[in-house]
């Protein structure tokens, strides 16, 4: 590529909420979405560019390319799923109106792109080393989907993409598929470790009821770390008893089914069904605190799901291409599936008088590695 690459304008909707005290916050799609007509320009030039290496001039010109075939992709699904609502005459959940009317406004999506661009520049990997558009979209794509998670606890309930629901042993604020789930996966807390894997799990008899009540202690126990960990980060930093709840929420969602979801998005192992004979799966988080010139205290999610030991495996493009064809294919036990992410999570600007919390994807890895037998 050449060095005196230049991007054409982008367009984006001006940050006109009075609460809000931050020219560009993050937080202007909480409001009801703007006319194009009402919009000031983003412009991407060599002389922004020109700051950074090679390697990010390179990125930044594919990634041009790659969040406008995640937005329209998205958009057009969205059509696609109300127009099926509509023929069959099913009122949809709000939420879901609430997700097609976040993809199907052209100004919001416009600031989509806006801050998809405005990441690809200041994220590590994107400025130190040139990126396939596979790599691209999966830090773009998940950046956008644990920012847009985070930013929905800060929209009114009526605007709002998803309905979990919250608990907790010492607060309220604890996703409820976290404590669900927490026993089939391992956590580590500021250091200290919570795992069942190692536990025996024969449920015959006696032994099930005994099962069910160490599952119901690890989750306690878990739960109550996990809190003491986040509302001892959130008096430091001097939140606010609703930015500690919101801090909680954000935090607790993303070491749930949604981090993971979020993870699958635009993962290359999505590319593949793998069989369950001998598969192994493991998923780890790892919440601590972190420190940095520019943002203080943070904290650190790190997020791992690995998938290992599976012997048959089928690709979904050719499933796609050629319906009715499901047999599987043998692989060897080299074979595995590796996801990777770490997110920060800081305060950030003011929100209708509460502080935000603003959610940023640092790294993230992203493997399929499939080895065919007889090949």
């Amino acid at each position: 590529l050449a060095q005196g690459v230049e991007f054409n304008v982008v367009r984006v909707p001006r940050c006109d909420i009075p609460r809000c005290d931050v020219p560009r916050c993050g937080h202007c799609a909480l409001v009801d979405p703007v006319d194009l007509a009402d919009a000031t320009e983003l412009s991407l030039s060599h002389e922004t560019m020109a700051i950074g290496s090679s390697a990010l001039q390179r990125n930044l010109q594919m990634a041009k390319v790659v969040v406008r075939e995640i937005f329209t992709e998205m958009e057009a699904r969205c059509i696609e799923e109300r127009t099926h609502y509509d023929e069959v005459g099913v009122v949809p959940p709000r939420q879901k109106s609430n997700m097609w009317a976040a993809y199907t406004n052209k100004a919001r999506q416009q600031r989509f792109i806006a801050d998809a661009l405005e990441f690809t520049q200041h994220n590590a990997d994107c400025r130190t080393r040139p990126l396939t558009a596979s790599q691209l979209r999966f830090l773009i794509l998940l950046q956008h989907l644990v920012a847009e998670d985070t930013s929905d606890f800060y929209r009114p309930e009526s605007q709002r993409k998803h309905a979990d629901s919250f608990e907790g042993v010492l607060t309220d604020g604890v996703n409820s598929q976290l404590v669900k789930d927490a026993h089939r996966s391992e956590f580590s807390v500021e250091g200290r470790s919570f795992s069942l894997h190692d536990s025996p799990q024969d449920i015959d008899g006696k032994r099930h009821e005994e099962r069910l009540e160490e599952i119901q202690k690890f989750q306690t126990d878990f739960i109550i770390a996990l809190e003491t960990f986040l509302l001892a980060y959130a008096s430091r930093r001097g939140l606010s008893q609703l930015a500690t709840r919101r801090l909680m929420q954000c935090v607790t969602t993303q070491m749930s089914q949604a981090g993971l979801a979020n993870l699958d998005r635009g993962s290359q192992a999505t590319r593949y069904f793998v069989g369950s004979q001998g598969l192994e799966q493991r998923t780890a988080y790892n919440v601590s605190s972190m420190h940095s010139q520019e943002q203080g205290e943070s904290l650190k999610l790190s997020i791992l799901c690995m998938k290992t030991g599976f012997c048959q495996y089928l690709e979904k493009d050719e499933l796609l291409r050629m319906p009715g064809v499901d047999m599987p294919k043998r692989c060897k036990p080299s074979s595995y599936l590796y996801q990777y992410a770490t997110l920060r999570f800081s305060p950030g600007p003011l929100v209708d008088g509460c502080e935000s919390i603003v959610c940023t994807l640092l790294d993230a890895l992203d493997e399929a590695h499939i080895d065919p037998v007889g090949n």
